[in-house]
């Protein structure tokens, strides 16, 4: 909440800020362009414009954020004083820079000290006396925020306003041009089902995995998983209990693998599972954990609990094999025992 009667407070939306009279040019150092022009990711144009934001207004402090999720904002980058850290959780209702971005307006608090506000509270505690945030605008909708602060009260003037907001709209577009270039990455990498890695990625992941083995020796096993009888089940229920089962058994999978394990779909029902640095006893400890994990499932889906099994190839990089494509085929051979051996068991390669 603001105390009213006693905090200095300015907005402008977009629109008032345009509409002053005057001739308002905007001058940037040549090397702010130029280094924007080089970022290669959103993170890295994130921490451009933080840093040259910082210079341009000579503030103490300068910040992005973008939308997280319905309720928070996530600080992206930061130049100058940290009163507020990289991994705090901005809740939007609770918040200056979430009144900001809620009602798209650009707001001046002149005196940070006399807000009751999170974020003004946390700045005036390490010694911010103003602050000064714009939001992000891109096709009417606003995807974020750009924020300076300063030690000295009563700091920021309307000319520092105008540039303010005319920076942010500009730079609103290149921002989304990068999220739109990180939406397609996940989505050319990840399987639109079950939210994991694709075949493709699998492919350079184990590539990379091989290449890393060949510098450093550090081992790695690779994994092939099945449903089986999934065709029955399809054909049983539908596809989309097929679907729902292909969703539950993926979360399942991932609670048993470590953080440095992957997982990619790489078929309808086939998964490829790759363990770094685990061989032999552990790894098959890993992957019989998968597969008594998935037999005590029971999947609910409309009237029905559907429960099933998975038959798993397995083989660990050795010195015959050539490359990634080696270790692969060798785990595929060996599902195919398994399958052959009556399924619902793990095969380890020669």
């Amino acid at each position: 909440m603001i105390n009213k009667n006693q905090l200095t407070e300015r907005s402008f939306t977009p629109g008032q800020l345009s509409g002053f009279d005057g001739a308002h040019s905007i001058q940037l150092p040549v090397d702010f362009i130029h280094d924007l022009s080089k970022a290669d990711s959103l993170q890295a144009v994130l921490d451009t414009i933080a840093y040259w934001i910082s210079h341009v207004f000579d503030a103490d402090r300068a910040s992005i954020t973008l939308q997280d999720t319905e309720e928070y904002l996530k600080l992206y980058s930061i130049s100058g004083n940290h009163a507020i850290p990289m991994d705090f959780k901005i809740p939007i209702g609770q918040t200056f820079v979430g009144r900001v971005f809620a009602q798209s307006q650009l707001i001046i608090c002149d005196d940070l000290a006399q807000s009751d506000e999170l974020d003004c509270k946390m700045l005036s505690e390490h010694g911010m006396g103003t602050c000064m945030d714009a939001p992000m605008i891109h096709n009417g909708v606003c995807i974020g925020t750009l924020n300076v602060a300063d030690q000295r009260k009563h700091h920021y003037t309307l000319q520092q306003a105008i540039l303010l907001q005319s920076l942010a709209t500009w730079l609103a577009l290149n921002i989304k041009l990068h999220l739109q270039v990180q939406e397609m990455a996940v989505l050319a990498s990840t399987d639109e089902l079950t939210g994991t890695f694709n075949r493709r990625v699998f492919v350079q992941e184990s590539n990379q995995t091989m290449q890393h083995f060949s510098h450093t020796r550090v081992p790695f096993t690779i994994g092939i998983l099945d449903i089986d009888h999934f065709k029955q089940l399809n054909d049983c229920y539908g596809h989309t209990a097929g679907d729902h089962v292909l969703k539950k058994m993926t979360k399942k999978i991932r609670s048993v693998l470590r953080d440095e394990d992957f997982l990619a779909r790489i078929g309808g029902e086939e998964f490829a599972i790759i363990l770094p640095a685990c061989l032999g006893d552990e790894a098959m400890r890993v992957f019989k954990r998968i597969c008594s994990t998935i037999e005590a499932m029971e999947v609910h889906y409309e009237q029905e609990v559907l429960c099933f099994t998975v038959s798993i190839g397995v083989a660990e990089v050795g010195k015959y094999d050539a490359d990634a494509e080696d270790v692969f085929k060798r785990a595929d051979k060996a599902l195919y025992c398994a399958k052959q051996a009556g399924r619902n068991r793990i095969h380890f390669a020669n």
